[in-house]
């Protein structure tokens, strides 16, 4: 079996307030607000361990706050190698209306210097990377040069790890450097990449096959909202067809969430499809849990026997 580990760089902790008739330019009433240790990888961690996953998870933490973000961490049970930087760990909002979608304000404040990023680079490259899933995500802070983080990665990918990037901070053409094992872009993202949002999932499928044979990567997943995913190897390609929700809670870390169930099947070994309906069940029950809480394991197993995989 393979091991599971997530790389956090950039970590938050993601208050959620509900805030039921939001209006922007008004003074808006909050009616219950949850705090969790966040940041996207933490998010995959938590999922994952949830869901009886074994994994370990790599963060540089602000000695400012760092103690707080652990203390959640351990009340998560989420195993973690953690390094420590001056200055304090962000703090990012989430407003959720009754109706209509979430807004969510992101602090861009956090800074890592070159010697701790190295530090927590020589302890993850000290392992036996070829047994290893590593999912990277997250954008990098600022005292980093991307370069720098996508000399890391390159080891990795080198060394026989199987990485995972989930970054808005990488372009195509970073991504095609790279070319990782997994990037799962959303529908936002993938009209960045290909000048156009796909019109249908049929579209996505066709568009995630064109970016794996444009050597973005070796494997992609478009996800499509409720509407499912779109995955693509470039020899196999399918439309992953989900439940509807009735009233989806939180769509904030469901990304996150495929991701850790993405990881779960590679790391158990199943096929490629069984793998594919899990992720995406991972993402759906996880939009059933409010803020970035994981997705239930109980969520899971339902959502599972309704995803219906469409090879095309």
């Amino acid at each position: 079996m393979k091991a599971i580990r997530t790389v956090t760089i950039n970590p938050c902790f993601d208050w959620h307030y509900t805030v039921p008739n939001f209006e922007a330019g008004k003074e808006n009433l909050v009616t219950a607000m949850t705090v969790e240790a966040g940041g996207k990888g933490v998010n995959t961690s938590r999922a994952l361990r949830v869901n009886g996953v074994e994994n370990l998870a790599y963060i540089i933490l602000g000695d400012e706050n760092g103690d707080a973000f652990v203390a959640y961490l351990k009340k998560d049970d989420i195993p973690c190698r953690c390094f420590t930087v001056k200055g304090r760990i962000r703090e990012n909002i989430t407003v959720h209306p009754s109706k209509g979608k979430e807004t969510r304000i992101s602090v861009n404040t956090f800074c890592v210097p070159e010697a701790v990023f190295a530090e927590m680079e020589a302890a993850i490259l000290s392992e036996d990377l070829p047994n290893l899933l590593v999912s990277f995500s997250g954008r990098i802070p600022t005292g980093l040069a991307k370069s720098r983080v996508k000399e890391m990665l390159k080891k990795l990918i080198a060394g026989g790890a199987r990485v995972v990037v989930d970054s808005s901070s990488f372009t195509p053409d970073d991504l095609r450097e790279l070319h990782p094992w997994f990037i799962k872009p959303n529908e936002q993202e993938i009209e960045a990449f290909l000048e156009s949002a796909p019109a249908t999932a049929l579209d996505a499928a066709h568009a995630a096959r064109k970016l794996v044979h444009a050597g973005v990567s070796e494997t992609v997943m478009i996800s499509l909202g409720g509407e499912g995913a779109a995955y693509s190897d470039g020899e196999n390609t399918y439309v992953l067809h989900i439940p509807a929700l009735e009233n989806p809670v939180s769509t904030v870390g469901a990304g996150d969430s495929t991701i850790a169930g993405l990881l779960a099947g590679t790391a158990e070994g199943l096929p490629l499809e069984e793998t594919l309906r899990l992720a995406v069940s991972y993402g759906t029950a996880a939009c059933m849990t409010a803020g970035t809480l994981p997705p239930r394991p109980e969520d899971v197993k339902t959502v599972l026997g309704q995803v219906r995989a469409e090879r095309v």
